[in-house]
């Protein structure tokens, strides 16, 4: 059974979220990934506070409508719609996020 991931020096995927098996470890990381799109969102208030969007309980658009999760042997990764109208800036910064979150994951394992 696996229990952790050996990685080079730096990831080249920026958009794994966990390598792993533990579940408790990839909610965690699951919570503070959707904390900081909470950030994200936030600093870009404007851009998702103008835009409606058919189908959610939401009456303006979110982030998290726009970020789609894949889980599959012991990875969790996202990824954003390819029609997405996300602005790329918007994107990059979820896109950092995960990295930051991964690189810690790194500095803690070690």
């Amino acid at each position: 059974m696996m229990k952790e991931v050996v990685f080079g020096d730096r990831l080249s995927y920026d958009n794994i979220l966990y390598i792993g098996d533990e579940a408790r470890a990839c909610l965690s990381v699951m919570e503070d990934f959707s904390n900081r799109l909470g950030e994200i969102e936030l600093k870009y208030q404007e851009w998702f506070s103008t835009r409606s969007v058919k189908n959610k309980p939401a009456n303006h658009d979110k982030l998290q409508y726009h970020i789609h999760y894949h889980f599959e042997g012991g990875i969790a990764a996202f990824k954003f719609r390819d029609d997405d109208e996300l602005p790329y800036y918007i994107q990059r910064e979820c896109l950092l996020a995960c990295r930051d979150l991964a690189e810690e994951q790194l500095y803690y394992a070690s």
